[in-house]
């Protein structure tokens, strides 16, 4: 019989897009299904010598995405979102595949639609109309001047009406390739597919009445192919309790120097990634490295600092670490408001990231051991959810095989 194909889109906008449907990806058997995996260009060092067929796929910057998102515009302008149809909808005619799988790739409800294809959307659970509706106030240009704590009362006020400016620019581009518009809520923009599948767990991110087509993924934990840095063995000998910095591709680079300012009051040791951006270290004796295993440098790390988003927390929970979360967007701001209800970190808006802040969450999560227990209780949670396992029984399942 002939393999039925699968068809990958990755977006450019954070490497965590990249990387959680590369792990789906090589979760399956390439001798079972014909795989195809297109991704912007920067990612290409990653696509090397896969069991698969690989593409290029273009991709609005990822700068500009995070541009947006810092000023509170669509993420995605209808321009975007029109070029991105015409794109997917080439690939799919020219594919045929049986199921399209695309991680923050905005045009891809429309574009499987047109073209009759079925399509599965990855997110966080966070972003689903059917969990706890959390209202963040975004880091803006005001946020720096006035404090969000003032302004989140207003901002509840005007937030639907914020949701509605960015599904009526995708209801424009919808109605004009003849489909119906969408309730005016952002996570109902986010979670329009056929299929939906959230990349969490259901007992860190619990929803409720979640429909039949909505699955849970598990975290899509990967770890870079690299080796370890020629320092590995004498820091792990390192007597100091490490701190793990790991902004990557998204966190605010601002806060480091309140946040080195912080970290030299304590009696630490710092490892730092510096995911191939412009970030110097506060001290010689800093531990350097353009990409680290998250997991494995959580594990001998009494805290981790990240953006706040998901792919930081994660992997640092998965190895027993409590973090601190620094976020700057709405999606890391709803990711470290889910890491303080667990217990296991802390957050510090990163447009209120002070040195004083900074040091007492640092003090807490140090000294303070509820929450390198929490971390530790969940570790196992995490753990139990095998995405390559899960993934491959949701395609099992809705390919008929």
């Amino acid at each position: 019989m002939a393999r039925k194909r699968i068809l990958f889109l990755a977006e450019a906008a954070t490497m965590a897009h990249f990387v959680r449907p590369l792990v789906l990806s090589e979760a399956l058997d390439p001798h079972r299904y014909e795989i195809f995996f297109y991704a912007p260009s920067q990612f290409s060092p990653y696509m090397k010598n896969k069991p698969f067929a690989t593409g290029e796929l273009a991709a609005m910057p990822g700068e500009q995405f995070l541009a947006n998102l810092a000023k509170g515009a669509p993420l995605f302008p209808p321009d975007v979102v029109r070029r991105y149809v015409r794109e997917d909808r080439e690939l799919i005619s020219r594919i045929r595949p049986a199921l399209v799988v695309g991680d923050m790739r905005p045009s891809l409800a429309i574009s499987a639609h047109l073209e009759s294809t079925r399509c599965a959307v990855l997110a966080n659970a966070y972003w689903s109309p059917y969990a706890k509706r959390r209202t963040i106030m975004p880091a803006l240009g005001v946020t720096r001047v006035v404090s969000p704590r003032l302004l989140a009362p207003a901002y509840r006020l005007i937030e639907p009406l914020a949701m509605a400016v960015h599904v009526n620019q995708m209801n424009t581009v919808r109605k004009e390739f003849g489909l119906p518009p969408l309730r005016l809520d952002a996570r109902a923009m986010y979670t329009e597919g056929t299929y939906v599948l959230y990349a969490d767990v259901p007992e860190f991110v619990p929803t409720r009445n979640l429909p039949w087509n909505h699955y849970y993924m598990g975290t899509c934990e990967w770890t870079p192919p690299i080796a370890r840095p020629e320092w590995w063995e004498r820091m792990t000998r390192d007597p100091k309790p490490k701190i793990f910095i790991a902004l990557g591709s998204s966190g605010w680079l601002r806060v480091l120097p309140a946040l080195w300012r912080a970290l030299s009051r304590l009696p630490v040791s710092v490892i730092l990634a510096t995911s191939g951006r412009p970030v110097m270290a506060s001290s010689p004796e800093t531990y350097v490295a353009e990409l680290l295993p998250l997991g494995e440098t959580g594990k001998v790390s009494s805290v981790v600092v990240c953006h706040g988003g998901s792919t930081g927390i994660y992997p640092a929970i998965t190895s027993g670490a409590p973090v601190l979360g620094i976020p700057a967007n709405a999606d890391q701001q709803l990711a470290t408001a889910v890491l303080e209800e667990s217990g296991a970190g802390l957050g510090v808006r990163a447009d209120e990231a002070s040195e004083k802040r900074l040091s007492n969450a640092l003090e807490k999560l140090l000294f303070a051991p509820q929450y390198r227990e929490a971390a530790r209780k969940w570790a196992p949670v995490f753990r139990r959810y095998d995405s390559g396992a899960l993934f491959r029984r949701f395609v099992s399942e809705t390919l008929g095989d």
